[in-house]
Formats: C-alpha cells, sequence, structure tokens
C-alpha cells in the first residue's frame, strides 16, 4: 500500500499536522501518524490594571490558557476571575507562583515591583512577559537578564509598539535598503495639557488609589520611563539597535505639583523630558516626550532619516515614505493589509518555539540605559 499525505491546518499558521492514511482494506488497519504542536502555554498576570489588556489577549491567543490573576484589590480580583472565567485568583503572587501547573507570568505592576517580582517568578522556574519600563534602572534589568539566563528561562519586556502594523512594515522596508543608511531619527510622544496622568481611578469595585505611581519618581513614574521606553525602542529598533556612545538630556517637572497641590499625592516625577543619543557608528537619537504641554493634540511621531529615503510615522495616520521615483523625488503612503500582532502573542509563541523573543532582554537594557542617562543630565552609557 502506498501511503497519501494530507496536510491540514490547526488553529493558526505555527500549529499544523500531518496525517498518513492508507487505502482501505479488511486486513490492513487505517495508521494515522500525528505530528501535532497542540501545547499550550499555561500564563498567570499579575496586576489588574495595566494587566487587563494582558489577560484579555491570552484569552483569545489558542496558543494559551489563561489560568491564574493577581491583585491586591480583592473585589476588583473576583469581578476581573468572574470576567475571564479564570480557574485561579489569588491576592499574594508568591501563592501564584508556587502553582506547579503555571508555566508564564504576565508582570503588569508598578515599575519599582518589576524587578523582586521577576526574580521571584524566575527562581520559580515561570517564563516573563514583564511591562515597560523593564526595571527602575538598567542595573536592575541586568540583575533580571542574569537571573533569566540561570533559570533557563525567557524573559521579554512588553515594547508593544514595535507589533503595530505600521511599525513592522517599517522595519522590513529600513531591512531591505530603501532609506540606505539611517543616521538620524527623531521620536517624539507628546500630550496636550489637560490629560496629567490622574492619581485614582473608578473600578466597578470601588475607587483605586494606587495609580498615582505615575506621577512618583521613586517608584517609577514619569513621561520618560511611561511614554519614553515606547518610542526609543521603536527607533531603536528600527535604526537596528547601534552600540550607544553617549546621551545627553533634561526631565522637567513643570505641571505635576501643581496639578496635584491640595492632595495627599506626589507629583515629583517628570512631566516632560528631552534627550539625545548618538552612537559608534555615528547616528544619533533626538527624543522628546511629555505628559502635558502647550499644544493642540496628542504627537506620537517617529521620523527616520538615510541616504536613500526617509520615513514619516505618525501612529494613526498613513506611514510616508520619502525617495526619488523616475528621477524626482516622491512621497508613498502605503496602504497596509496586515493587522497588529501582540507582546503576548510573541511571548507565547517564542517560548512554545523555543526561540529567543523579538524584545530581548539586552534591548530592554539599552532602553533603559538612555532613560537613566537622561535622567541624569547625560555623560556615559556603558554597563558597569
Amino acid at each position: 500500500m502506498t501511503p497519501t499525505r494530507v496536510c491540514s491546518s490547526w488553529l493558526s499558521r505555527k500549529r499544523s499536522f500531518w496525517v498518513l492514511t492508507f487505502a482501505a482494506s479488511d486486513k490492513l488497519p487505517a495508521i494515522v501518524e500525528e505530528r501535532l504542536y497542540n501545547s499550550r502555554l499555561r500564563v498567570g498576570v499579575i496586576g489588574l490594571n495595566m494587566g487587563q489588556g494582558h489577560a484579555e489577549t491570552y484569552k483569545k491567543l489558542p496558543s494559551a490558557d489563561l489560568v491564574a490573576v493577581c491583585d491586591k484589590d480583592a473585589g476588583w480580583l473576583e469581578l476581573c476571575r468572574d470576567k475571564w472565567e479564570v480557574p485561579n485568583a489569588f491576592s499574594d503572587y508568591n501563592e501564584m507562583l508556587a502553582m506547579p501547573d503555571l508555566d508564564a507570568v504576565s508582570i503588569a505592576l508598578p515599575t519599582f515591583l518589576h524587578l523582586p517580582v521577576a526574580l521571584a517568578a524566575l527562581r520559580r522556574g515561570k517564563h516573563v512577559l514583564v511591562e515597560k519600563p523593564m526595571a527602575m534602572d538598567a542595573a536592575e534589568g541586568e540583575q533580571m537578564a542574569l537571573a533569566a539566563k540561570e533559570a533557563g528561562k525567557t524573559l521579554m519586556v512588553s515594547l508593544n509598539q514595535r507589533f503595530d502594523a505600521d511599525v513592522q512594515y517599517l522595519k522590513r522596508y529600513v531591512e531591505e535598503g530603501h532609506l540606505g543608511d539611517v543616521y538620524f531619527a527623531r521620536t517624539l510622544w507628546r500630550r496636550p495639557l489637560g490629560g496629567l496622568p490622574s492619581p485614582t481611578l473608578n473600578r466597578p469595585s470601588g475607587t483605586y488609589t494606587g495609580r498615582n505611581w505615575f506621577n512618583e519618581a521613586s517608584k517609577g513614574g514619569g513621561a520618560l520611563r511611561d511614554l519614553g521606553a515606547h518610542v526609543i525602542d521603536v527607533a531603536l529598533w528600527l535604526m537596528g539597535f547601534p552600540e550607544l556612545e553617549d546621551v545627553s538630556g533634561r526631565a522637567y517637572n513643570m505641571f505635576l505639583p501643581e496639578f496635584l497641590s491640595g492632595t495627599s499625592h506626589v507629583g515629583d516625577a517628570d512631566d516632560h523630558s528631552v534627550g539625545y543619543a548618538r552612537f559608534k557608528n555615528g547616528a544619533s537619537l533626538q527624543i522628546e516626550v511629555s505628559y502635558g504641554q502647550h499644544i493642540d493634540h496628542d504627537e506620537l511621531i517617529t521620523e527616520l532619516f538615510g541616504t536613500k529615503g526617509g520615513a514619516f510615522r505618525w501612529a494613526g495616520r498613513p506611514l510616508k515614505l520619502y525617495g526619488q521615483t523616475g528621477g524626482a523625488y516622491s512621497t508613498t503612503e502605503p496602504r497596509l493589509q496586515e493587522k497588529r500582532s501582540s507582546a503576548q502573542q510573541e511571548f507565547v509563541e517564542s517560548v512554545l518555539e523555543g526561540r529567543p523573543p523579538l524584545v530581548t532582554p539586552e534591548q530592554g537594557i539599552t532602553v533603559t540605559r538612555i532613560m537613566d542617562a537622561i535622567y541624569s543630565g547625560g555623560g556615559s552609557t556603558s554597563s558597569k
């Protein structure tokens, strides 16, 4: 008998199986051989403010099972557990990490908690997706990366703007050489006044007051860490993460003190920061982020300037590509067909496939090192 081979898709392009079938015979039973990549990553989410997006994305992924959630707000925890039909809920992350049937966690907590919780998870043998920024500073990021290496587990930073369709397209466009050598980039995320981070948040379970950490320097708040982590990462990724030479900059605290005056809340983090990074290949990057300025609309922009062309990305608007066509200077607006992916999908797939994630710990550390230098006013960016 000659076998015929039938290929069928299952759940996603990453998972397929082959079935060998034989012609019918009274004496020879059908023989079926399957190579089925049907493993599912069992994931928990720690912190259900920013973690809501993580949980909802995991629920939609065919390759993941959301098996646990954790939050210190008991009422909110139960509401989330019921909403997502999660079998396990914890108010103590250590109890969650003790679960033997938990493979990985998303850490969606204030920045000052990233290091201790990530170390605890990695030492318990869990893979970790940690919210941006990676840590309070580059030294903490290095501790996390070392712990992941020693544990043999994946550590990924949730720098999710890389997964926007226009950024993915632009990355391929740059790698194909259409811009030539990118020698300068400019990136910014500026918001108009009127939208400074609120210290409270109204939840169905009651008012949540722990949100003011965005405004507190000692807890990892500030516009640079919050907004800057994203735009710095996108620019560096598009530039190929060139090796840093030095960084200069300044962080301002102009409006938060007045915004929070008369309350018990601290407002000592930066609400506007600017920076300039130089790289050893001769390229440079200009950075600006703000929680609130005297402007009239939100701007989230990355510009690339190369020897053959340029690119302009304003999130939410068509991508613009500059170059030459038929001997004339031209502007192109590609109509993108692909959909946005997610950091959670990349994290799950990288773990299941046993490969490094798209956002590596080393890249997260580099982003943090630039922010460290801007906060310090500039200087050397080399690791100690």
